[in-house]
């Protein structure tokens, strides 16, 4: 009776499951490529480039540019550093950095941004920072970015950091999602 169970058995790759996982891991990856981040040159379309051409500047988008990944814009309008004032400091040897950014959700459904888990500073030595309380955060603490965005509008804000003075090669780092997916690199000058 054992064997009889075994010769009807249908091989795995006859099962409806198998071919569904096979069609969702193709539309999953036929998708991600929709969410590369792409400059946008007059705030509507992403630019035409050749293929090499985008993946170079996929690499080197700086503060001014707006970056468009998936139904989002993402653009770092400033940068400002600080030593602090009067009553607030950076530890020693450190300064602020702080950076206002515009996120502008173009999709049909709200948005959730937080600070503390979508937002990096990469540095030259491969070091990353997360978000601080700086003096801008303190001075406009109705100014941040955290929370919803909902559809078709957008939330411009500060955000900071703290880093060691000698830091550089700064990079701003905005992942698409706490827990991974694409991220947009924005080389802050320094």
């Amino acid at each position: 009776m054992g064997n009889q169970e075994e010769k009807t058995k249908k091989k795995f790759y006859k099962k409806w499951w198998f071919w569904a996982l096979i069609v969702l891991f193709v539309i999953i990856v036929a998708s991600a490529d929709n969410d590369k981040p792409q400059k946008i040159s007059d705030g509507s379309e992403p630019t035409t480039n050749n293929q090499a051409q985008n993946k170079t500047e996929q690499e080197s988008f700086k503060v001014g540019d707006q970056v468009k990944m998936g139904s989002s814009v993402i653009t770092v309008n400033n940068v400002e550093y600080s030593q602090g004032g009067q009553y607030s400091k950076p530890n020693d040897g450190n300064e602020w950095i702080n950076l206002n950014i515009t996120i502008e959700n173009n999709g049909s459904s709200q948005q959730y941004v937080t600070t503390l888990g979508q937002m990096f500073i990469k540095d030259g030595d491969r070091n990353s920072y997360q978000v601080s309380v700086t003096d801008k955060a303190l001075e406009n603490p109705g100014l941040g970015l955290d929370g919803q965005i909902i559809a078709n509008s957008k939330r411009t804000g500060w955000v900071g950091f703290e880093i060691p003075k000698s830091s550089t090669s700064l990079q701003f780092q905005y992942n698409s999602s706490m827990f991974g997916g694409r991220e947009v690199v924005i080389d802050l000058g320094r």
